[in-house]
């Protein structure tokens, strides 16, 4: 349609479903929703979380938004409230065609689901429906969804935004994008670090003062065991170090009123190796920096171990000890890689850590193959260089951290291509 406005030709947009759709997708309210669910972290297969190339949960991540319809199907989740109500008073001024938003959302192999727990056949069609579900004679015989089912504007809104958040995944573009939205729960340290420790642990997330924040994207949520109501990080923490402070990252656009809380989370576990390591002849070995690299042959993924001395205040001798992974080149896909970091400071005289965190790095393509070349003499750029971007996720600190204890949290905190390769580090031998 035209019309002319002010002497002028103006083209009148029309306000249909690819309208509504595009709406929807530029609002700020579907950046936030995108990504509080990649935080939640649903795999595919339970509560495992399988990576095997970087960046997995920021550009690759499939988002299977069906889930939200498995429990309470007619409820719409507090973290999507704000944009439901936003595309639905869009909608409600567009003159959007009902069948083909129904043909969009519930005739898709990935999202059928959401149609079959939504939609309501009408009064005539129920007792059929009970033995054979009549959205497949729908779909198949291509008949009028409005004939057969009672439709609810704004649970079908629901659906569209889920759809959406699925098939138009937000990739993130590092962790300056993550930096740049959030918003630190205060008081926070200078690392972006807020107390937690007696917080309410749960598998997906944390309660603490009426809020329930998500754990952060980078956090591992896999559990150790089938029984486990905490992630296997927590587990480790909460049972095996006394007297401790936790500090975790709490961003306030995860975080949602403790009474609105949901969770996916379901009984599918993996199972760690335990692992010894003996660092009684530590001073022996390390009288300055020392640097271990550990390889797998087959993928080329490689466990970087840095070990430094280092004086506390107090005059006492201790250790920085870094572990890092470094993914085979082979398996970037982006013009920047996040690799999982975890420094620990370590006492000899003690026998113990008092200090670990976790941390993400962030480098560019070209300096990170550079890093794992160690390239030194041709690049400048040595193996053990710090990431471009540094971002803290968690830390403990007590006085009596076992090297048990460490060494469970570095596994569980390296992804899955790592954990063996740092094990087998110290089944090498020294001579």
């Amino acid at each position: 349609m035209i019309s002319i406005e002010g002497g002028g030709i103006k083209l009148n947009e029309k306000k249909d479903l690819s309208y509504l759709i595009e709406k929807i997708v530029a609002s700020d309210l579907f950046r936030e929703a995108n990504y509080y669910f990649r935080s939640m972290k649903k795999q595919p297969h339970g509560g495992v979380a399988h990576i095997f190339y970087p960046n997995v949960y920021l550009k690759h991540y499939a988002a299977d938004t069906f889930r939200l319809f498995i429990q309470e199907p007619d409820k719409i989740p507090y973290f999507l409230s704000a944009l439901v109500e936003e595309t639905y008073e869009e909608y409600m001024k567009c003159e959007v065609d009902v069948e083909e938003l129904c043909w969009l959302c519930f005739d898709d192999n990935n999202f059928w689901y959401s149609g079959f727990r939504l939609l309501k056949p009408k009064n005539e069609y129920q007792e059929v429906n009970k033995s054979v579900p009549i959205l497949w004679s729908v779909i198949s015989s291509k008949l009028r969804f409005q004939d057969y089912f009672e439709v609810d504007h704004k649970l079908l809104v629901y659906a569209l935004v889920c759809y959406l958040i699925k098939s138009k995944m937000i990739e993130i573009n590092g962790i300056g994008e993550i930096c740049k939205h959030e918003v630190l729960r205060s008081p926070h340290n200078k690392y972006g670090l807020s107390l937690v420790s007696e917080a309410e642990f749960l598998r997906q997330g944390f309660i603490i003062d009426g809020k329930y924040f998500l754990y952060n994207i980078f956090f591992d949520t896999t559990i150790g065991a089938a029984t486990d109501d905490v992630p296997y990080t927590i587990k480790i923490i909460n049972e095996e170090i006394p007297n401790k402070q936790l500090f975790l990252r709490c961003d306030e656009k995860l975080a949602v009123p403790a009474d609105k809380m949901l969770t996916t989370a379901t009984m599918d576990f993996q199972k760690y190796r335990g692992i010894t390591v003996d660092f009684g002849d530590i001073e022996n070995i390390v009288n300055k920096k020392e640097i271990i690299v550990h390889y797998d042959p087959k993928y080329l993924d490689k466990v970087v171990m840095i070990i430094k001395p280092d004086r506390d205040r107090e005059g006492r001798n201790f250790y920085h000890i870094e572990v890092e992974e470094l993914w085979s080149p082979e398996k970037v896909r982006d013009n920047f890689v996040i690799t999982n970091y975890v420094h620990a400071q370590y006492y000899p005289d003690k026998r113990a850590f008092n200090h670990i965190d976790f941390s993400a790095n962030q480098y560019s393509k070209v300096i990170f193959e550079e890093k794992y070349r160690d390239a030194v003499t041709d690049t400048y750029i040595p193996i053990d260089k710090y990431g471009d971007e540094h971002y803290k996720i968690w830390c403990v600190e007590s006085d009596a951290i076992e090297i048990s204890t460490w060494s469970k949290l570095v596994c569980t905190t390296l992804d899955e291509p790592f954990r063996d390769l740092f094990i087998e580090m110290f089944s090498m031998s020294t001579d």
